[in-house]
């Protein structure tokens, strides 16, 4: 979703209205100034000077009502180096808001996606035919040859599901047939792959490549519920170290999952 969309989407729900009309008297004033200063034979560097010096102030509002939804997306947390710090996830954004927040791309990296495949596949579609391109990896049970990974059993008793391959192997299933079901451009914007690496983390990175990006990650503890975990969200602009090195981890896992078309469940 572009600027302009996220813009008429703010008006229309009435928020950050001071910003935009600060922004929008900026654009008309410039434009008489222009306008005025040259029909009247004006100087024509006082004009572009004083008409440049208008329009950046409102560059400047606009830019306050960015910073302002960025800010409004995460109340509760805390600021640390590294970005920003949630305690559990009752501080964090719903996930369909994040899902929904005008993004590029987004990749999500989970243990098995459970609340993804059960409640946010039409958000993930309504985004995939706007244009926002996405990456599922899904844990899988099986690997690439079909040869049933050994501690999967072992995860499971470890996060209270003594049934996990099974979950993991139907969450699978209906992953490949909704998939199946989509248009075509939702289907090129959308990228399914199963890994079979032990998971220590649920990562998220949204529109990594661009100035606003930033990655989501969710340690995995030991003996702590998952509703009770910290989260952390980390830009370039926090720590470009600690960023990088998040996705390019998980770019690498990325590279190494199998296609949900080639597993053989």
């Amino acid at each position: 979703m572009g600027r302009f969309t996220r813009i008429a989407r703010d008006v229309r729900r009435r928020q950050f209205l001071d910003a935009y009309t600060g922004w929008v008297l900026a654009v008309l004033v410039t434009g008489l100034q222009v306008f005025s200063g040259f029909s009247e034979g004006e100087d024509w560097i006082g004009v572009v000077v004083t008409a440049t010096t208008v329009l950046l102030l409102g560059l400047v509002a606009l830019a306050t009502a960015e910073i302002r939804r960025q800010l409004a997306t995460a109340p509760e947390s805390r600021l640390f180096r590294g970005g920003r710090l949630f305690t559990d996830r009752s501080q964090l954004p719903p996930l369909h808001t994040l899902l929904r927040d005008t993004h590029r791309s987004v990749e999500i990296y989970g243990v098995q996606l459970g609340h993804v495949v059960h409640h946010l596949l039409p958000v993930i579609a309504d985004q995939a035919r706007a244009g926002c391109h996405f990456r599922l990896a899904l844990l899988t049970p099986v690997n690439g040859d079909g040869d049933k990974v050994p501690w999967i059993a072992e995860l499971g008793t470890v996060h209270a599901f003594p049934n996990l391959e099974d979950v993991l192997r139907t969450n699978l299933v209906q992953l490949r047939h909704w998939y199946t079901g989509l248009a075509p451009k939702q289907q090129r914007n959308i990228e399914i792959r199963g890994y079979c690496h032990i998971p220590t983390a649920s990562v998220m990175l949204f529109d990594v490549e661009r100035r606003t990006g930033f990655a989501h990650v969710e340690p995995i503890l030991f003996a702590v519920p998952p509703a009770e975990r910290p989260t952390f969200w980390a830009a370039d602009a926090d720590d470009a170290k600690l960023f990088h090195l998040i996705v390019d981890q998980y770019r690498s896992l990325w590279q190494s999952a199998t296609p949900l078309a080639d597993l053989p469940l």
